[in-house]
């Protein structure tokens, strides 16, 4: 009999652990459609505007960059922090911006803000502002003239280099939706000054453009994980299969469940004796986190249930 009670027992706790582990997980959904009209407004044509911010928030510190000072900040977006930083000499900006510029036909360097997204041109994911993340920013993976250092991802400061966003505490990346922008998507499609038309002449040269994602952990350490996704592809022997993502399109982070900050690069088989001839940049919206359950609740949930069951049943034995 005793033997069958504690048998008992066991089995309620067992029970405790599983249903807490089954329990869904507090969601979180960043979508910049919290942060307010941007700094700067971008025309082109009667039909196309948008408002984006490049930086230069009030709560910024100066920091050493490649060419003298940068004015570095952060801007947050449900509970996520953004580095944004403004290069004091020349005016340009790297990291994250934020923008809802609405130009999938200009290209160039002045159309940097815009989504490329063909189906809702220039909109965000989802209902409300559609504001969207955009992103600028890379190290080069293969040395060069300009860059004699390639980029190490195990170097936690290579990595705060590339466009970063820390994490809510307690929350998890599940993933998000990326996709590229006008100015690096029409640069790819036709070519510009600087990037060629992607597939050459023949449409047959394998060229692609990929988007990394690394991660640090809560020991301040880079994780040994990454994610690549591709935002252009053209090494299929069928040409037909080609592409360049032209619309929102989901990336999994799941594989880096365990970061606390998120840190992004760019490289393409475009690049020269400078570096990467491509733009570097990506949009992102709706980046989905959930909450990372703490295993001393797990723990002290199965605890305080076999405490309550063991109480229950001393309590039936005085009575009997």
């Amino acid at each position: 009999m005793l033997f069958s009670r504690y048998a008992t027992c066991i089995r309620c706790c067992a029970l405790l652990i599983i249903t807490a582990v089954g329990l869904p997980a507090r969601a979180e959904i960043i979508t910049f459609d919290d942060l307010p009209p941007g700094q700067g407004t971008q025309y082109s044509g009667a039909d196309v505007v948008g408002s984006y911010y490049y930086g230069d928030s009030p709560d910024g510190v100066i920091v050493e960059g490649t060419y003298g000072p940068v004015y570095e900040s952060t801007f947050t977006s449900g509970g996520a922090g953004f580095i944004n930083r403004v290069d004091q000499t020349y005016g340009s900006w790297s990291g994250f911006s934020y923008s809802n510029v609405s130009d999938i036909v200009t290209p160039g360097f002045e159309n940097q803000y815009a989504a490329y997204t063909l189906s809702d041109p220039g909109s965000g994911m989802g209902p409300g502002v559609d504001n969207y993340g955009i992103a600028f920013g890379y190290d080069d993976i293969v040395p060069n003239l300009f860059d004699p250092d390639a980029f190490d991802p195990t170097d936690i400061a290579d990595l705060f280099r590339l466009p970063t966003l820390s994490l809510p505490t307690g929350m998890a990346a599940v993933g998000m939706y990326v996709t590229n922008t006008t100015y690096a998507a029409l640069s790819m499609l036709g070519g510009d000054s600087f990037g060629k038309t992607f597939g050459g002449a023949s449409g047959d040269d394998p060229d692609w453009f990929k988007l990394t994602a690394y991660g640090i952990g809560a020991d301040g350490l880079a994780m040994a994980e990454s994610v690549e996704f591709y935002l252009a592809d053209y090494r299929f022997d069928d040409n037909s299969l080609d592409y360049i993502v032209d619309d929102w399109t989901w990336m999994d982070l799941s594989a880096l469940a365990d970061a606390k900050s998120l840190h992004f690069n760019l490289a393409s088989s475009d690049a020269g004796d400078f570096g990467m001839n491509t733009p570097a940049y990506f949009a992102m919206d709706d980046l989905q986190l959930e909450a990372v359950p703490e295993p001393t609740s797990l723990m002290f949930a199965a605890v305080t249930g076999l405490g309550v069951v063991l109480r229950r049943r001393g309590l039936r034995k005085k009575s009997a």
